[in-house]
């Protein structure tokens, strides 16, 4: 982010004919400071920057697992900072412990199927129960050859609800959490 920040300067006095006192104002100098995140951050980073970002989007990931990230991130075009992409933690039986792993977003399918230029919309999702769904379809519009074809995916509760320990958002906004499992499935 690039900020303009006026510096103090005494302003400038000069003396008219008519001796007369006229203020000159001063110019405005720019300051540019260093974003925290530069527009490169997925090439060039500083260890704050490395820090703020574990911190933040990469909670306890290793320097490793960052890299990995980055590296993904940069590969797919992907913003961890809007959201398109996410390092999830999981846990790993074969290493006994919790490893973290790139998980895109809706956002991020979104954002990779508006690039491909066939991507031509979408309905909203069809849930089997406006209580508390068991299922959701979506259906994706395609342009294939100049023609708009749908594609269409349901995803069902009991293969995507995470559990009780990570199903926080799932329990608060079922229709939510399920209709973007079904857009992410028809994409």
């Amino acid at each position: 982010m690039t900020k303009t920040i006026k510096k103090e300067v005494k302003p400038k006095v000069e003396k008219t004919e008519e001796s007369k006192e006229v203020v000159i104002p001063q110019e405005i100098v720019p300051h540019v400071e260093m974003p925290v995140v530069p527009v490169d951050f997925k090439t060039k980073l500083t260890k704050q920057q490395v820090e703020l970002i574990k911190n933040t989007i990469a909670k306890g990931a290793s320097d490793d697992e960052l890299k990995m990230f980055l590296y993904v991130c940069q590969r797919t075009g992907l913003d961890p900072f809007t959201k398109q992409i996410h390092l999830v933690p999981r846990w790993d039986s074969k290493v006994g412990k919790e490893v973290r792993m790139p998980i895109t977003g809706i956002d991020g399918l979104r954002s990779i199927a508006e690039r491909t230029g066939a991507y031509a919309g979408n309905d909203d999702p069809v849930f089997d129960d406006e209580t508390k769904p068991t299922k959701a379809t979506v259906t994706v519009y395609k342009m294939v050859q100049g023609q708009r074809f749908a594609f269409t995916a349901t995803a069902r509760w009991t293969q995507y609800f995470p559990g009780e320990k990570q199903g926080f958002m799932w329990n608060k906004m079922p229709h939510l959490m399920l209709g973007k499992c079904a857009e992410a499935l028809a994409l």
